[in-house]
């Protein structure tokens, strides 16, 4: 991952190249794959966060023939008490071409 925009509070900011590390609160996550499977197969996408899955909210994608892409868009809403790696985690049976993924974090006012 790389970050499109920077966070100046740095509330949110990328642990490394594959994680996101949010500071205590509330945030919407959106995200969205698009690939191309070179063969028929399936392409499933898992969001979790501090290593606890949360498969409700995954992506899942099933092609029947080869070259055709598989996809979605998914959206949750995360509460972190204390600091939280999230993570979107990628799993296919087959080799994918090409593709593009993307992810937008908004921390939510906090009001009270």
């Amino acid at each position: 991952m790389v970050t499109g925009t920077e966070d100046e509070t740095g509330q949110i900011r990328l642990a490394d190249e594959t994680a996101i590390r949010l500071e205590p609160g509330r945030y919407a996550v959106w995200y969205h794959l698009s690939d191309v499977l070179e063969n028929p197969g399936y392409l499933q996408v898992t969001p979790s966060q501090n290593g606890s899955p949360q498969l409700a909210y995954g992506l899942y994608a099933r092609t029947a023939s080869p070259m055709v892409t598989a996809g979605g868009t998914n959206f949750l809403l995360v509460q972190a008490g204390e600091a939280t790696v999230f993570q979107l985690n990628y799993n296919s049976d087959v080799a994918n071409r090409s593709g593009v993924a993307s992810v937008m974090v908004w921390k939510l006012a906090e009001f009270g």
